[in-house]
């Protein structure tokens, strides 16, 4: 079982550790063979998962899973079998799958924090990272895991783009399609929010004690390599600087917030797919993503005319 979830990518492999400790658990209260594929079993196991009163999007995966590690039934695999679709659109039915967010914070909050800020050789080491964080998941519209993908020796520069090839296997990673490639371009008219201002003033800064090839640091001695957790709480820190509901807004919601601005903006879904890493057949824009943006917060402020 192991060696066939080791054919995943890293997150998945994460993602599919609690499902594949569900149904081994599951196989010895039934007393049956976890690698077996038993159409009956697998549909008491789709039964007790709704049971637990696990959502629709727990039990798919769990579904996922399973696929990866049983063999076939019937020529199918056990995600595709016609009874095991049957059970996933009744668990759909009663438990319709939804996206996190219904709407999405606006960008200008963020952007107008940093322009509040000081220029970027005033920022602390600490301010000026969370900027840089910022700046990059709003304009690369990458996932955390990419952000923290980075690499020096990966970077090729010019006097106004900087290009960021990812050479690491990501979530999107698969053989036959190209990697991503995080392209920065110089912002002149508001220096505040150039990113690659602020990708080069970090690169100084962190000159004097870098000793890893990753972009991004640990803020303390002796600055090693950041987790995606730290990265993560960084994004979700900028979220609380800016007065954005953090109790709602996780940091995949820059993601969220970028690919709905630039579409609102009149950014081509062609483009945003291809900078955002989705195939152009791809729905997860559409079902997840194309957000509008809560302005209830501003509704008084605008009545009032405050911001007039």
């Amino acid at each position: 079982m192991k060696l066939l979830s080791s054919s995943c990518a890293q997150s998945s492999k994460t993602q599919y550790d609690s499902s594949l400790r569900r149904w081994e658990e599951f196989c010895v209260v039934k007393n049956v063979n976890p690698l077996s594929s038993d159409i009956r079993i697998i549909l008491d196991f789709i039964t007790h998962l709704y049971g637990l009163n696990l959502g629709y999007s727990a039990i798919n995966t769990s579904r996922s899973a399973l696929s990866l590690i049983l063999p076939t039934i019937e020529g199918f695999t056990v995600g595709s079998h016609p009874l095991v679709r049957r059970a996933m659109k009744a668990v759909g039915r009663q438990r319709p799958p939804r996206p996190r967010y219904s709407s999405t914070w606006d960008v200008t909050k963020v952007l107008n924090l940093f322009r509040s800020w000081p220029i970027n050789s005033n920022l602390c080491i600490k301010f000026l990272t969370l900027k840089l964080v910022g700046l990059l998941a709003l304009i690369s519209a990458q996932r955390v895991q990419t952000l923290k993908a980075i690499k020096l020796s990966s970077v090729k520069s010019s006097e106004d783009i900087i290009e960021i090839f990812i050479s690491t296997n990501v979530k999107t990673s698969k053989p036959g399609r190209s990697q991503p490639c995080i392209l920065l371009v110089k912002y002149p008219h508001d220096e505040k929010l150039c990113v690659v201002a602020t990708f080069l003033e970090y690169l100084l800064r962190t000159e004097s004690y870098r000793l890893h090839d990753q972009l991004l640091l640990s803020l303390e001695a002796p600055h090693n390599e950041v987790t995606t957790q730290t990265i993560s709480r960084w994004l979700k820190q900028l979220l609380a600087e800016a007065n954005v509901d953090v109790s709602m807004y996780k940091a995949h919601s820059f993601r969220h917030a970028s690919t709905s601005k630039a579409y609102q903006e009149g950014v081509s879904a062609d483009v945003i797919f291809a900078v955002a890493g989705w195939t152009p057949s791809s729905k997860t824009f559409a079902r997840f993503y194309n957000k509008k943006i809560d302005e209830r917060c501003t509704y008084a402020t605008d009545v009032l005319g405050a911001r007039r």
